[in-house]
């Protein structure tokens, strides 16, 4: 296989949310989709990868496609490749002598984890300016052009999806031990303390029907619901994520509210969001929290995110003091 590829097979594997081992229309627009192209555009380049015509994408033809335009990023993924095995043979390594090391050599090892660390950190702050620009350069470009909400595709959970699915989060993720019983429910305790405030921060304003004669100059708000199924062993990972999105989205300038509404005894949740513009929200999208908390989501929810929106008169929220 040619080289930097395994990258593009995990890419491959996180969005084939149903573990069928190829990829549907709906899970590409699911993992591939932006908020920069349109449904329509994500659809084209669907059937431009699928060469098979079978309305479907397997793991040859999405490494082939991008295979084809890796250009200047070729020697990048070679390299991260190499960088996975050099970095796990080197914890292995160290885990095995560090504790027999003297004194100064352990000194010295901490130290030189921490350049790594400190060096990849270097290069991920600029490899994100980079995409924050260039995405905020496309959604600049294409203000004009009208994009579709995704509504992503539930997936059903079988006990052998659900094996598999674990098989790799033990393989991928870092095992941290479980906290105790006082400290989960004071965690829990918090969130709900938190949820309380923001679902009291805003409330509907019933109004009269109301006639605009220009729709073009209509004061209209964007709402957005997003609906989360937590992994039930995952879910207070998935609080945790939540929280910090929540905390960062409601200091977003154009944000009028974020609210969760949590349902008891099930990992369902469902975040409203309230923005003054659909550009608000484009904007916040594309920014680097919410990569963030979609990208930590990957392997805490039993099924894709659905996201859907509308817009909603102005006059409608009435915030409280």
């Amino acid at each position: 296989m040619e080289k930097g590829m395994t990258v593009f097979q995990d890419v491959f594997r996180r969005a084939d949310k149903n573990d069928d081992n190829c990829l549907s229309l709906e899970e590409f627009k699911s993992y591939f989709g932006d908020g920069i192209l349109t449904a329509d555009e994500l659809e084209e380049l669907f059937n431009k990868i699928d060469t098979h015509n079978t309305n479907n994408i397997d793991v040859g033809e999405l490494c082939e496609y991008f295979s084809a335009h890796l250009g200047p990023f070729k020697e990048i993924f070679g390299g991260v490749e190499d960088m996975s095995v050099f970095v796990s043979s080197a914890l292995q390594q160290t885990s095995q002598v560090y504790p027999d090391k003297s004194f100064d050599d352990q000194f010295t090892v901490r130290v030189l984890l921490k350049e790594v660390s400190g060096q990849l950190s270097s290069l991920m702050r600029n490899i994100d300016a980079a995409s924050d620009h260039m995405e905020r350069e496309a959604m600049t470009d294409r203000a004009p052009i009208s994009q579709v909400a995704i509504i992503e595709p539930v997936v059903s959970s079988s006990a052998g999806w659900v094996a598999r699915r674990a098989r790799r989060q033990l393989s991928t993720q870092t095992s941290v031990p479980a906290d105790g019983i006082s400290s989960l429910t004071s965690e829990v305790n918090r969130l709900a303390c938190l949820l309380t405030r923001l679902e009291q921060k805003v409330k509907i304003n019933p109004v009269d029907e109301e006639i605009v004669s220009d729709e073009s100059k209509a004061n209209l708000a964007f709402l957005v619901s997003r609906k989360f199924t937590a992994i039930d062993e995952k879910d207070k990972d998935f609080r945790s994520n939540l929280r910090t999105y929540v905390d960062a989205a409601g200091k977003v300038d154009g944000c009028t509210t974020v609210s969760v509404r949590a349902f008891a005894g099930t990992s369902h949740y469902v975040i409203y969001e309230i923005w003054g513009t659909e550009e608000d929200w484009k904007t916040h999208f594309a920014s680097n929290a919410s990569k963030i908390f979609r990208r930590e989501n990957v392997d805490l929810l039993d099924r894709p995110e659905q996201l859907s929106s509308m817009a909603i008169p102005a006059k409608w929220i009435m915030t409280q003091d």
